[in-house]
């Protein structure tokens, strides 16, 4: 974690819990959630979202399109990457 805060740029793509739940409750591809239930769910997610807060950049996606947050993470990348040049 250190060398990615000192020498990238990182960002958390945050979104509501009820949205991520949504997203991923079904989904065979999230082993760690296959059989969970919401309560489960919910807590893994505050405990990764202790580790994604460290992030050098948060967007909060609940209303956002897939192209709205595209547009903000290449932003942030460009001013990031303009400023240290």
């Amino acid at each position: 974690r250190k060398e990615i805060l000192k020498n990238h740029l990182s960002f958390w793509l945050n979104w509501e819990d009820k949205i991520l739940i949504n997203r991923i409750k079904d989904s065979k591809k999230r082993p760690l959630v296959a059989n969970a239930t919401e309560k489960e769910i919910i807590a893994l997610i505050k405990k990764r979202s202790n580790f994604y807060s460290k992030a050098l950049y948060e967007i909060k996606c609940d209303n956002l399109s897939k192209k709205e947050i595209a547009n903000r993470v290449i932003e942030l990348y460009e001013k990031n990457t303009f400023k240290n040049k």
